[in-house]
């Protein structure tokens, strides 16, 4: 449950956990240490095999834990929205870290530009032992970071703290797009408008163990293709895409996802060992259905890009 303060936001922090007991300990932890006042520290354990419920139980009533099993990252994040009591809301993967400050920073900045809804910030990579690796930082590289977000998605959702109303304006997370849901989510809200701040400090351990869900390419490759097709409608929809560049910067998000899509098909057919037979399989399957489907649904959408001038 949230710490009691009269001036204080609540803040609630959604963790979804899976098989990452070595790692739990430090990520919970680096939360209930923050020195915000008030802070709602909600974990979804998504079925794990490891010890990891039996650490989390250690932690009640510090933390309010949930279970589902196998609805991935975007169905724990609903489902701790669901009971979330903060009117900010803040995200963790448990393999994660807090920096110290994380939170406070976030809040101060949110209270301090009313007219924003979105804080977002820099973050450190770290191996499994917690060992630093680099740092990532963040320099603009459009005017408009609609713009650049669409391109190539340059937040971390750990990083994230927004007001709780612009998630429920969008319905929250897409469960259809798992592995990606964060930036599908982002995308969503920059096309209604609601605006981003950028703080420039380092607020999370990101850590990189060879078995995060970010290594596998071309599931997310095949996510981001759905979340890249809902967010250029979105812009459309809501006239975020007014000016020859911002339509310029639409082609290229959609021609660099396809790279990644090709690079992705490429890397699943090396993967087993089809090197003889890429070739006719790739013929194959341009007169199979489900591709037939596909392009229908490319070309309606560059038929509907065509008709605002974009493509």
């Amino acid at each position: 449950m949230p710490h009691a303060s009269r001036t204080a936001p609540c803040v609630s922090v959604i963790i979804p956990s899976y098989n990452h007991a070595p790692y739990l300990r430090e990520c919970v932890d680096s939360v209930l240490t923050q020195d915000h006042p008030n802070i709602e520290v909600i974990v979804v354990d998504d079925g794990s095999t490891d010890a990891s419920l039996d650490i989390l139980q250690s932690y009640r009533p510090r933390i309010t834990l949930l279970q589902q099993r196998g609805g991935r990252q975007a169905r724990a994040r609903n489902l701790g929205l669901r009971v979330a009591h903060g009117e900010l809301v803040a995200f963790l993967d448990s393999d994660d870290r807090y920096l110290p400050g994380r939170i406070s920073s976030a809040v101060a900045a949110l209270q301090a530009a009313p007219e924003v809804d979105v804080v977002w910030g820099d973050y450190r990579q770290i191996d499994a032992a917690g060992a630093l690796l680099a740092e990532a930082r963040w320099t603009p590289a459009a005017a408009d970071f609609r713009r650049e977000l669409i391109a190539g998605n340059p937040i971390c959702n750990a990083t994230v703290t927004l007001r709780r109303p612009v998630l429920d304006e969008i319905g929250g997370f897409d469960e259809r797009v798992p592995r990606v849901c964060d930036g599908a989510a982002w995308y969503q809200i920059a096309a209604r408008g609601h605006r981003f701040l950028h703080l420039d400090r380092l607020v999370l351990d990101y850590r990189q163990h060879g078995a995060n869900d970010s290594s596998r390419f071309a599931p997310m490759t095949h996510d981001r293709d759905t979340a890249l097709l809902a967010a250029a409608q979105a812009y459309l929809h809501f006239g975020v895409l007014t000016t020859t560049a911002d339509k310029a910067w639409l082609r290229s998000a959609m021609l660099r996802q396809f790279s990644f899509r090709a690079a992705a098909w490429v890397q699943r057919e090396c993967s087993r060992g089809l090197f003889s037979e890429w070739r006719a399989r790739f013929y194959e399957s341009l007169g199979s259905d489900r591709a037939l489907a596909g392009f229908a649904r490319l070309k309606g959408l560059k038929n509907s890009l065509s008709r605002r001038g974009v493509a």
